[in-house]
C-alpha cells in the first residue's frame, strides 16, 4: 500500500476529461390550426394550453414527452394516448423533448390547441448505451454491450436486483443460493473461472453512476430509482484492467429533469409459498421398508421386525413436522420518488422499503434506503452533480448452531431447519401433551429452538457519496473537462443468540431397541427424562467497518470535422479502501433470558475475542479514441495501466490495452440497392486484454501468525507460525478476448439481432501447488501464475415487435448462449489419471461414479451370477436378490472405490435460451419470462438416492423399492450397498424448462385519468417462480440444490403505480 502512496502526487497535476458527443438533430414540423394575429394585450394572461403529441412513424400518440415552459419551472408529462394539459402565459415557449426525437420548442402566440409532431432523431437512433467512463450511440457501440431498461424488472417482487434480470441478457448468469428469503443470488458473466485459492472471486465489477462499487452495494438498488443496466461482456471491459477480467455491469441511477415536481409511488403486497415440499415416505411404508431389508439379510434378530399391530397403528399415526411448522409468507414493497427542477436545477430523490418474513419461525428480511441527487447548471459551460445514498439491509433467522452432518449440503442453516422437518420419521410426534419429543434423527427440535429465541441476525448500512464537476471550454469547441469524487462507508453488524432448551423422552412401546420402539406413549421415562440440546449455549457478536473512495480527473475532446467523428478519453484515476473487523464470542449462559454478553460467563476458558483489518488501492491511467469516418467506418482504441498492491514493486503495474472496429455495411449503396429487407447491419470486431488482482494480498512477503511456542517447565511460550511460502513473482492473472459481431434490424425494424461469437485465453492464473507437494510438506504455498484456459463461445439476441390494428401489440424476444472451455495448463495431483486429468478437458469435467449393470431380481439371478464370480462383493457385501449390481471397471474381481469412472461428458448444461414474450391492447399488457436449459447430465442429489433408515426416513420414490413381494420394483433393497453413490442408475438429462415470472398490468384509461386529474395510475399482478415445463427430477424443483433444502418460493403479488 505504502508503494502507492507517493504516487498520488502524480494523478493530480491537471483535470482530466469526459466526453460529450454532439448530437445532430432532424428538424421536424409542427402541425397547429390557423388562427388570425391575435389583437395587441397590453398584458400576458395565462391560458390553458392543450394538445397531443404524436409520433412520426404510425401517427399514435407519444406518452412521457416532456411539455414545458421554456422559462420557469412549469412543465408536464403526456399521457398515455400523448395528450397533454399545461397552464401557460399566452406569449410565453414551450419546449417539447423526449429522448431519441427531435426537441422542439413552439411559440404559444395566444393559441389554446397545439398538436405536435416529433419526427426520430435518426443519428442517434433513440438510445444511447452507458460504456465505461462515458455513454456511446448504440449503432456505434464496437464491443458486446447489452443493457436492460429496468422499467422491464421494476414490478417484480425480489430482495436483490440481480435476482430480477434471470434470463433477460445473453451470457448473464443469474442463480439463487437458496429458495429462503434474503438469500444471495449470483451474477456471472460467460462463465468466468478461477484457481485462486484465497481471496478470488467470480463475480463481475460493478459500477454505480461512475463509482466502483461491491455488488452488496448493486442488490440494494432499486429498480424504479435505475435509469439503465449495461453488461460489458468482452474486451470492451478492458478500459476497467484490474476489475475487468469477469466483465463489468454498469448502473446510471435516475437523474431530475426540468419541470414541475413530478411525484411517484409504487407498493405491492405479495405471498409465497413452496414451489414443490417433497413427499416422504409415511409411517407405515417406513416399517415395511425396514422390513423388507431384515426379511432379505434373513436377520436372525425378529425382535427388529415390525409386528402386524404396530404396522396397525402407524396406518394412523404419521406425523408430518413440516406441516406444524411451514406457513406462507409475506412480503411488502414501497417506492416514493420525486422529480423536477429548472433548466439551471433539477433534483431527483427516491425511498424505498421492502419487507419479507420467512415460512419457518421468525425469518425476516427488511431493505429499505434513500436516494437523492441535484444537478445545477451554475454558469454557462460549467454544471455540478452531487447525489447521496443511503441502503440499509436487517435479517434475522432463527437457526440452530449445531446440526448434524450430512443432512444439508449449504452452509444456509435455514436449510438444516427444513431438513430435520422432512427427515425426522413419521411416528415421531412434535409435541405430546404441549411438551417437545426428543428423537435421535435429528438430535434437536425445529418447533422448540423458534420458542427459545435463538436467533442470527445482520445489519448493514451503506453511504455513498458521489460529486462530480464539468466544464465545457467555450475556446476550444469540444473540449471538456470533468472531476469526480465518490465515497462508500459501510458498517455492517452481526449477532448470534444460541439457548440451550430441553426435550422429552417418552416411553415407547415395543420389543425393540429403545429407538426403535414406535409406538410413543405419554409417560416420561423412568430414568433421564429430558435431554439437554446445547444448542451452542453461546452468544456472539461482530462489527464490521469499511471505507473507500475514488477520485477520477477527466478531459474529453469531440468534434466532428465534415465526414470525420473524433472522440478522445483521458482519465487519472485513484481508489483507496481500509476495513476493520472485530468479533467477540461467550459461552456458557448464566442469566437466562438475556440477550446481551454480560449474561454469559466471564470465565476466560469460555470466551473468545478476535479482530483483523486490511486496506487496499490502486491507480489507474485510461486512454481511449475514437474514429468514425462517414459514420461508417468506426474504429476504437483504448489503454488503461493500473497498479495494484497486491503485488511487489517489479509487477505492480499491469497494462491492458484493447481495439477495435466496425463496419456499418448497410450505409453502402451496393448494399442497401440489393438487400433492401435489412434495414441496417454492422459488423464489429474487438481484442483487448483484461487483467485479475483479486486474490489474496501480500503473497509476495513472509507472512506469519501467532501460536503456541516451546514449553518451558509448566510454561507454554508463544510463538510465530510461518502461514505460506511466499512468491515474490507473483502478479497479474490475464485474459486475452477476441469478440466477433454483427448488429441490425430487417423488415422495417420489427426485427433485431445481434450475435457474437468470442474466444477467451486466460493465461498467468493463480492458482496454489498444493497438489503437487506431498501431504508430508508441512506447510502451505502461495497462488503461482502457471494456470492456461481457453474458452469460447456464441450468444444471439432476436428481437420482433409486431402489431395487429391499431390497439394490439406483441412481441417475443428469444436470447441464446452456448460456451465451453479447455484446460491448457493447471496443476493437478500424481493421482489424477485418465479422466481425472484435467489437461485438454473442459472444466466441467463431467460426472464420476460407478457404471450400474441392473438390479437382481430373483435368486437364480444371483446364483447365476455368482457361479462366474464366485468372489464378488459389493463394497465388502455379499450379493443377495434386491441389490444392485455395477461393472467391475479394475477387473479384480469385486466393487469398490476402485471402480468409479466417468459416467457423463458433461455436468452442466450444452447452451440455454430465454424467452421474454409480451402482448398488450389499450391499457392492458401481459409478459412472460421462459428459461430453458438444454443438454449435460445431473444425477439424483444425496437426499434422494438415501433411503430410510432405523431413525430417519426418506423420500416417497422408495415406497417402490425391491422387496419379495415386489421385485420389478423401480429401485433397489434399501440396504442395497453402494446405491447412496452416484451412479448411472441415478443420472438423468439436466435439460430444464422453466416459467420464472408473468406479470400483468393494466394503465388507467386517459378519460378517466384527466377526469381524476391522476397523470397515470396503473395496477399490476406479478407472479414468479411458477412452474417448472420440463423437469427431469420430479421428486422435487430443479432450482433447489438438495429436496430437502429450503424450498424455492413461489410468489403472486398485487400492486399499483401512481404519479402525480
Amino acid at each position: 500500500m505504502k508503494d502507492l502512496l507517493h504516487l498520488k502526487k502524480l494523478i493530480l497535476p491537471g483535470a482530466l476529461l469526459l466526453s460529450s458527443v454532439a448530437v445532430a438533430q432532424q428538424t421536424a414540423s409542427v402541425v397547429t390550426p390557423k388562427v388570425s394575429p391575435p389583437p395587441v394585450a397590453s398584458q400576458a394572461k395565462e391560458i390553458i394550453l392543450k394538445g397531443r403529441v404524436y409520433g412520426n412513424d404510425d401517427g399514435s400518440g407519444l406518452p412521457g414527452v416532456t411539455v414545458r415552459v421554456k422559462v420557469g419551472n412549469k412543465g408536464t408529462t403526456t399521457q398515455p394516448d400523448g395528450t397533454y394539459t399545461l397552464k401557460v402565459h399566452e406569449n410565453s415557449t414551450i419546449v417539447v423533448s423526449l429522448m431519441g426525437f427531435v426537441t422542439q420548442e413552439i411559440p404559444v402566440n395566444r393559441q389554446q390547441i397545439i398538436d405536435v409532431y416529433l419526427a426520430k432523431d435518426v443519428k442517434s437512433l433513440t438510445e444511447t448505451v452507458i460504456i465505461g467512463y462515458g455513454t456511446q450511440k448504440r449503432p456505434n457501440v464496437l464491443g458486446s454491450v447489452a443493457s436492460i431498461n429496468p422499467a422491464e424488472i421494476e414490478d417484480l417482487p425480489v430482495a436483490n436486483l440481480a435476482t430480477a434480470l434471470q434470463n433477460k441478457v445473453p451470457g448473464v448468469s443469474v442463480s439463487q443460493s437458496s429458495g429462503r428469503p434474503g438469500s444471495t443470488t449470483s451474477l456471472t458473466i460467460r462463465n468466468p473461472v478461477t484457481w485462486a485459492a484465497t481471496g478470488s472471486s467470480t463475480d463481475p465489477l460493478f459500477v454505480i453512476d461512475g463509482f466502483q462499487m461491491t455488488k452488496q452495494d448493486f442488490d440494494n438498488l432499486d429498480a424504479t430509482q435505475v435509469e439503465s443496466v449495461t453488461f460489458l461482456k468482452d474486451a470492451a471491459a478492458s478500459i476497467y484492467g484490474a476489475r475487468g477480467a469477469n466483465g463489468v455491469v454498469l448502473v446510471k441511477t435516475k437523474v431530475g429533469k426540468p419541470g414541475k415536481p413530478r411525484i411517484s409511488y409504487a407498493g405491492s403486497y405479495g405471498t409465497s409459498s413452496a414451489t414443490y415440499i417433497p413427499e416422504m415416505l409415511n409411517s407405515y411404508d417406513h416399517a415395511v421398508q425396514l422390513n423388507n431389508k431384515y426379511t432379505s439379510l434373513k436377520d436372525a434378530n425378529t425382535n427388529k421386525f415390525y409386528t402386524a399391530d404396530e404396522l396397525e397403528y402407524l396406518k394412523t399415526h404419521n406425523y408430518n413436522w413440516i406441516d406444524d411448522v411451514w406457513k406462507s409468507s409475506h412480503l411488502t414493497r414501497h417506492t416514493v420518488n420525486v422529480s423536477g427542477g429548472t433548466e439551471r436545477v433539477t433534483f431527483f430523490a427516491g425511498a424505498n422499503y421492502y419487507n419479507e418474513t420467512g415460512n419457518v419461525g421468525e425469518l425476516d428480511v427488511k431493505k429499505y434506503g434513500l436516494r437523492m441527487g441535484i444537478n445545477t447548471k451554475i454558469i454557462d459551460n460549467l454544471t455540478a452533480n452531487i447525489s447521496f445514498a443511503t441502503d440499509n439491509s436487517n435479517t434475522n433467522r432463527p437457526t440452530p448452531k449445531t446440526v448434524q452432518s450430512g443432512l444439508t449440503e449449504q452452509s444456509d442453516q435455514m436449510s438444516a431447519t427444513v431438513s430435520a422437518l422432512l427427515l425426522t420419521p413419521g411416528w415421531v410426534p412434535l409435541y405430546i401433551d404441549g411438551r417437545p419429543v426428543y428423537s435421535q434423527v435429528p438430535g434437536w427440535h425445529p418447533g422448540e429452538l423458534v420458542k427459545t429465541g435463538s436467533y442470527a441476525r445482520t445489519r448493514s448500512q451503506g453511504q455513498t457519496i458521489n460529486a462530480s464537476l464539468d466544464y465545457k471550454l467555450p475556446a476550444i469547441k469540444g473540449l471538456s473537462f470533468r472531476v469526480q469524487y465518490a465515497r462508500n462507508n459501510r458498517n455492517n453488524f452481526g449477532k448470534e443468540f444460541y439457548v440451550p432448551y430441553s426435550l422429552y423422552n417418552f416411553v415407547r412401546e415395543g420389543t425393540h431397541q429403545t429407538t426403535q420402539n414406535v409406538i410413543f406413549t405419554d409417560k416420561l421415562t423412568a430414568t433421564n427424562a429430558t435431554t439437554l440440546i446445547k444448542n451452542g449455549n453461546l452468544m456472539s457478536e461482530s462489527y464490521g467497518g469499511s471505507a473507500s473512495y475514488q477520485l477520477d480527473e477527466m478531459i474529453s475532446y469531440d468534434r466532428t470535422f465534415g465526414k470525420h467523428d473524433i472522440s478522445l478519453l483521458l482519465v487519472a484515476e485513484q481508489s483507496e479502501s481500509t476495513a476493520d473487523n472485530f468479533d467477540t464470542r461467550r459461552e456458557q449462559v448464566v442469566i437466562p433470558g438475556i440477550d446481551e454478553l454480560f449474561a454469559f460467563s466471564q470465565d476466560k476458558n469460555f470466551y473468545d475475542n478476535s479482530g483483523s483489518a486490511s486496506e487496499g488501492g490502486r491507480m489507474s491511467y485510461v486512454s481511449r479514441l475514437n474514429y468514425a469516418f462517414m459514420d461508417r467506418y468506426l474504429l476504437e482504441a483504448t489503454f488503461r495501466a493500473d497498479a495494484s498492491q497486491n503485488f511487489p514493486k517489479h509487477s505492480q503495474w499491469g497494462y491492458f490495452p484493447s481495439a477495435a472496429i466496425g463496419w456499418k455495411i448497410s450505409e453502402e449503396t451496393f448494399f442497401r440497392e440489393n438487400v433492401r429487407f435489412v434495414d441496417n447491419l454492422k459488423i464489429r470486431f474487438q481484442v483487448g486484454l483484461t487483467g485479475n488482482d483479486a486474490v489474496k494480498n501480500f503473497q509476495y512477503k513472509e507472512r506469519y501468525t501467532q501460536t503456541t511456542g516451546m514449553l518451558f517447565g509448566n510454561t507454554m511460550t508463544s510463538g510465530l507460525n510461518n502461514n505460506d511460502v511466499p512468491n515474490t513473482s507473483i502478479t497479474w492473472e490475464k485474459a486475452l478476448y477476441k469478440n466477433l459481431g454483427f448488429d441490425g434490424s430487417f423488415f422495417n425494424r420489427r426485427f433485431d439481432f445481434a450475435i457474437d461469437l468470442y474466444h477467451r485465453y486466460n493465461y498467468d492464473m493463480l492458482q496454489q501447488p498444493t497438489s503437487t507437494v506431498p501431504t508430508t510438506f508441512g506447510g502451505g504455498i502461495s497462488d503461482q501464475n502457471y494456470g492456461r484456459l481457453k474458452s469460447w463461445g456464441l450468444e444471439a439476441m432476436l428481437n420482433y415487435n409486431g402489431n395487429v390494428g391499431k390497439d394490439f401489440k406483441y412481441s417475443a424476444a428469444i436470447n441464446f448462449g452456448i460456451s465451453d472451455n479447455k484446460v491448457i495448463r493447471k496443476f493437478y495431483g500424481a493421482g489424477d489419471t485418465a479422466w481425472r486429468n484435467p489437461i485438454g478437458r473442459r472444466t466441467d469435467n463431467g460426472l464420476e461414479g460407478y457404471k450400474s449393470t441392473g438390479i437382481l431380481r430373483t435368486q437364480e439371478e444371483v446364483d447365476a451370477f455368482l457361479s462366474k464370480n464366485p468372489n464378488w462383493t459389493i463394497d465388502g457385501e455379499k450379493l443377495i436378490p434386491g441389490y444392485m449390481n455395477y461393472e467391475d471397471i479394475n477387473k479384480d474381481g469385486k466393487i469398490d472405490e476402485n471402480d468409479k469412472t466417468r459416467i457423463a461428458g458433461r455436468g452442466g448444461s450444452l447452451f440455454g435460451m430465454g424467452f421474454n414474450l409480451g402482448a398488450s391492447w389499450k391499457g392492458l399488457k401481459l409478459s412472460v419470462n421462459i428459461g430453458l436449459s438444454v443438454g449435460g447430465s445431473e444425477a439424483y442429489d444425496k437426499t434422494a438416492r438415501t433411503p430410510a433408515t432405523e431413525n430417519q426416513r426418506s423420500l416417497a420414490m422408495w415406497k417402490d423399492s425391491w422387496s419379495p413381494g415386489n421385485p420389478n420394483a423401480k429401485y433397489p433393497l434399501i440396504n442395497s450397498p453402494l446405491i447412496k453413490e452416484v451412479s448411472d442408475f441415478w443420472v438423468r438429462s439436466a435439460t430444464t424448462m422453466r416459467v420464472n415470472n408473468m406479470m400483468l398490468s393494466y394503465n388507467l384509461p386517459t378519460d378517466l385519468s384527466a377526469r381524476w386529474k391522476i397523470p397515470e395510475l396503473r395496477v399490476f399482478a406479478t407472479g414468479t417462480n411458477l412452474w417448472s415445463i420440463i423437469n427431469n427430477q420430479p421428486y422435487k424443483d430443479p432450482a433447489t440444490n438438495l429436496a430437502v433444502d429450503y424450498p424455492a418460493l413461489r410468489t403472486y403479488t398485487f400492486g399499483l403505480n401512481l404519479s402525480l
